[in-house]
């Protein structure tokens, strides 16, 4: 990770460099010298993001930049009714504190939180008031068998008792082996955790337990599953806050035993950093978060905790029912925190810290001297690993045999670290966490990124849908297992990028996770069509890291024998192909979603494509230049064409457009921005007068149209430089008030920015390429039909917001209609094996995409789309609807309309003259 990258994490705010220097130290702190550190709480009394910043930076600073540093979990805004009940909220802080230990420190466990979680969420008990003790603690040693390996093994050997069936074989070794591998391990765990929640074994510390009970009941508790029943009592339904409450104070309790050192646990002895609890947003007095950090702090001063710091951020209305120390600004703050990190915490202070926080210019210069200095946290390192001090142990163990017995032997250790991504594979070119992944704990860490999010977490909630679906049905049932898909596509952003997840690919997630819902619904009522579970592989910043991470999906597909294909490339890049030839090599089927060059089909015949090439773009974008009124109610005379010659799609479209509308009346500008993925123009791409900047850019299309006011702007760029260049023709927008604009499909990328195009340049006229909106062919198509209807359900809060446009954006589309071309594939490659699923594999389905998909294809949501395959005579549809827009403040208007909307329904002619579609 850059240092320029880590600088824009932090915002160099005055007094920022003596806070985060505070945070640091005491987050490396040694262990002798602790005590209490109050919860800091960034206030936002202006509504701004500044804290929120600040605590996503320090996120990024415990990430470091090749491994984790200090273990965190990340606590993202999630607004509720603060009377839920927050075992999810609990379960992501343990997992994320376990995934984040830093290399050497070892596995987490956290056996009073685990206990207490399984008591929580334990069902209601039945029979007489003496067995339920007993049933509390059978319950809670079966979720403990799911975490622990021995406890699960020795439940295995004890085979199936009478109540879970089995043969009579296994009823007589269940007789026999059950009590020694089952009920006496059962026994022994429910003393043992009596034993250590009451204080009366080794682990005495945490009498705290006996303590609570003591205040709820008023006695001492004299059996742990006993004292336990209020808890299951009330269940997940019970009083919110007083589950929050044991809950905080478990979790409390193991990570301060956690971070105390054992004599004979090398891993342990190198915790050598406070566990960190970062908050995204606190919220109001009553909200979710909120209630959790009043607990949390309740906690760490009841425990004297000293192995936690916590920051919250988005402290809007803060809760008057606790105490809290209050600060000025972040140079106080830091002052505070780094004299308790020298001196300790007086006796008796508040366990709260309230730091104001306003937005304000980044021009601390000593701040940002500060942060490229140290862009990372930097802990205590050791010479040594756990793993080198448990050989060196050995080899004294080895060496005195040899001296004893003339024994010779030589044991091999090595220290490999945990992956630095959070459930990721490694770092991306731009510092990013790329490679693949199921859910969405991986990618994304900004606000804007939370949309991404959402989807992802979507995405795996119906992968766990499916399992949990599937994992009911008998060996023999014959109807077929669920396969894998893996999206590929950019779902992270690269450094300073103003939109983190660019071309599209938010609204490709969406059509992805629509089509996969619609898919497995029907397979799972049906039980004839093959359910789908979907992975999700980020290739980087403008497929930058593409090419890796198409290695190792060919990697995960030989180990995983039930992923069948890919779906995504859904930006045309030189990277983009080099991974497709990768993914072709391996043999693995591919379907594009809104990837448009025509170099994409020359990669493979694996791939096959749903989007119109950008051959067929060209020639609709040049009719309508031809044919349509477009500059002012009249027809263009000459034709600026703008275009990238670094970028693959935009010189593929460019060059279409050029050849379909002649040259002659084609005056080309070429512009390559300056953070191009690829700055090296494409071999055989546009060539012409080229400018070194969008201002230029923007000065030479105004003296264009201030010389022929009938000239229009053919626009082959990206869309996420179509809104820079608006900007700088507002500027001095005086010889060229009105513009009029052809751009091709990826300028509806723009159309989903906080400000509209028309919107940053009031006089814009705009058209651009849709390859396929919805909305206008729900009435003659029905799969057009059925994605609205989807969409609109799961949706319906997104009209009117920044995200509302995506209903009309193509993209989405796209994408559900290339996972149903994948999904048709591989029903019809599971009837070709007669119902014998093993055979089911990606080599039969990529018989049954090369030989094309039954009846020729199908209707899509973005029209016809025909799958004759390779064999067939193509891997594309040829005719493919192409739709062109007029955008503008109350919506989209279709403006032409050439291709196959459905069987039978061909659009040949286009606007009120009938002229030929091309």
């Amino acid at each position: 990770m850059s240092t320029g990258e880590q600088n824009s994490r932090i915002p160099a705010y005055p007094g920022v460099e003596r806070f985060v220097d505070a945070f640091d130290k005491l987050v490396v702190q040694p262990r002798r010298t602790r005590s209490q550190v109050p919860v800091v709480l960034l206030s936002e009394p202006d509504g701004g993001q500044a804290g929120r910043r600040i605590v996503a930076g320090l996120r990024t600073r415990l990430r470091g930049r090749e491994g984790r540093l200090a273990p965190h979990a990340w606590v993202p805004d999630a607004p509720g009714d603060a009377a839920q009940v927050p075992l999810d909220l609990f379960e992501q802080i343990a997992f994320q504190l376990d995934e984040s230990m830093p290399p050497g420190t070892g596995r987490l466990r956290l056996p009073s939180y685990r206990l207490l979680r399984a008591v929580v969420g334990a069902p209601a008990a039945g029979g007489l008031m003496e067995r339920r003790p007993g049933e509390l603690r059978d319950h809670c040693y079966a979720e403990h068998r799911q975490v622990s390996a021995l406890a699960r093994g020795l439940w295995w050997l004890g085979g199936r008792d009478q109540a879970s069936g089995g043969t009579l074989l296994e009823l007589l070794w269940n007789f026999i082996a059950g009590p020694l591998f089952q009920r006496l391990p059962r026994a022994l765990y429910g003393r043992r955790a009596g034993r250590r929640m009451l204080g009366r074994g080794r682990s005495g510390g945490r009498r705290w337990y006996a303590e609570w009970v003591r205040q709820q009941q008023g006695t001492p508790p004299a059996d742990f599953f006993r004292s336990a029943l209020d808890l299951v009592g009330g269940g997940p339904d019970g009083d919110p806050e007083q589950l929050d409450r044991i809950l905080v104070h478990a979790l409390l309790a193991d990570l301060e035993a956690a971070g105390r050192k054992r004599a004979f646990n090398p891993w342990r002895r190198r915790r050598v950093s406070r566990f960190v609890l970062l908050v995204e947003e606190a919220g109001p007095a009553e909200s979710r978060i909120q209630r959790f950090l009043r607990e949390l702090r309740s906690a760490m001063e009841d425990l004297r905790c000293t192995s936690v710091v916590a920051v919250a951020a988005g402290v809007r209305t803060l809760a008057s029912r606790i105490p809290d120390i209050e600060v000025p600004g972040l140079s106080a703050a830091g002052a505070d925190l780094a004299n308790i990190a020298q001196r300790g915490t007086p006796p008796g202070r508040p366990s709260g810290m309230v730091v104001p926080v306003a937005e304000g210019p980044e021009d601390d210069q000593a701040a940002t001297y500060w942060l490229g200095r140290w862009p990372t946290l930097a802990p205590p390192t050791l010479r040594w690993g756990p793993g080198a001090e448990v050989a060196a142990a050995l080899g004294v163990c080895v060496l005195a045999l040899v001296v004893t017995g003339g024994l010779l032997a030589g044991v091999p250790f090595t220290n490999v670290g945990p992956d630095p991504c959070l459930g990721s594979t490694f770092l991306g070119t731009d510092g990013q966490c790329v490679g693949v992944a199921e859910g969405a704990a991986s990618f994304g860490t900004g606000d804007s990124e939370r949309a991404v999010r959402d989807v992802l977490q979507r995405i795996e909630q119906q992968n766990e849908q499916v399992e949990k679906e599937l994992s009911g049905r008998a060996d023999d049932d014959p109807r077929p297992r669920a396969r894998t898909v893996v999206y590929f596509g950019p779902l992270s952003g690269g450094k300073d990028a103003e939109d983190p997840v660019r071309g599209g690919t938010l609204a490709e997630l969406r059509g992805l996770a629509l089509a996969q819902a619609y898919v497995n619904a029907q397979a799972l009522r049906s039980g004839e069509r093959v359910p789908l579970r979907v992975l999700a592989a980020n290739a980087g910043d403008r497929f930058k890291d593409a090419p890796a991470v198409a290695r190792r999906i060919v990697d995960l597909a030989e180990k995983d024998g039930s992923i069948v294909g890919v779906v995504g490339f859904g930006q045309s890049r030189r990277r983009t192909y080099e991974a497709m030839r990768i993914l072709h090599a391996a043999g693995l089927p591919m379907v594009g979603t809104s990837g448009t060059a025509d170099e994409l089909l020359r990669q493979g015949e694996h791939y096959y494509q749903t989007a119109p090439t950008d051959t067929r773009a060209g020639q609709v974008m040049a009719s309508f230049a031809e044919h349509a009124p477009m500059v002012g109610g009249r027809k263009a005379v000459r034709v600026r064409l703008i275009a990238d010659p670094a970028d693959a799609y935009s010189a593929s479209l460019a060059s279409a457009f050029r050849a379909a509308y002649g040259d002659e009346r084609t005056g080309m500008l070429l512009y390559t921005p300056t953070d191009a993925p690829e700055p090296s123009p494409v071999p055989g791409g546009p060539t012409g007068p080229s400018v070194p900047a969008v201002e230029d850019l923007a000065r030479e299309v105004c003296r264009a149209v201030a010389q022929e006011p009938r000239t229009a702007v053919v626009w082959a760029g990206r869309g996420s430089h179509f809104q820079l260049f608006l900007n700088e023709l507002t500027r001095d927008a005086r010889d060229c008030p009105k513009l009029s604009v052809l751009g091709g499909d990826d300028v509806t990328n723009a159309l989903t920015e906080e400000r509209r195009p028309w919107e940053v340049f009031s006089g814009l006229t705009l058209y651009y390429v849709s390859h396929g909106r919805a909305p206008a062919l729900s009435g003659a198509s029905g799969e057009a039909a059925a994605f609205l209807a989807a969409y609109d359900r799961t949706y319906a809060d997104d009209h009117g917001t920044r995200t509302g446009a995506m209903r009309q954006d193509a993209h989405v589309a796209l994408a559900w209609d290339a996972m149903r071309y994948l999904a048709e594939g591989v029903d019809q490659a599971w009837r070709g094996t007669g119902g014998h699923d093993e055979r089911l594999g990606r080599g039969l389905l990529q018989a049954v995409l090369f030989q094309g998909l039954g009846g020729g294809g199908f209707d899509g949501a973005t029209g016809r789309i025909e799958a004759h395959g390779a064999a067939g005579g193509g891997r594309v549809t040829e005719k493919k609807l192409t739709a062109v827009e007029r955008g503008g403040a109350k919506g989209s208007q279709t403006v032409l309309l050439c291709g196959t909307v459905a069987r039978g329904d061909v659009r040949g002619t286009w606007g009120p003259e009938k002229h030929p579609c091309p």
